[in-house]
């Protein structure tokens, strides 16, 4: 469960496979502050060439180093950002 309270946005990289998600959550879990989920997608299809992930969840607590995660994001490519709603 997240805590409440933490910044909460979520990342997508269009064309990401699975595996690069699960090592882009575990880089981003070394941050002090920073929890990460995945949000699979919920097309019924699959498809060998597409993402399975819709987007990578980020909740960022105040302590957590906002530069660290932007230099980790930019290291995996261009990515689109989308805030979270409660």
């Amino acid at each position: 469960m997240i805590p409440a309270g933490l910044k909460r946005y979520a990342v997508r990289y269009p064309s990401m496979p699975l595996m690069v998600y699960r090592e882009l959550a575990a880089h981003l879990a070394c941050v002090p502050g920073v929890e990460t989920q995945l949000e699979w997608k919920k097309d019924p299809s699959f498809n060998y060439s597409a993402s399975q992930i819709e987007a990578l969840h980020i909740y960022q607590g105040p302590e957590a180093d906002i530069e660290q995660i932007q230099r980790i994001l930019d290291h995996y490519g261009p990515w689109q950002y989308s805030p979270l709603e409660d």
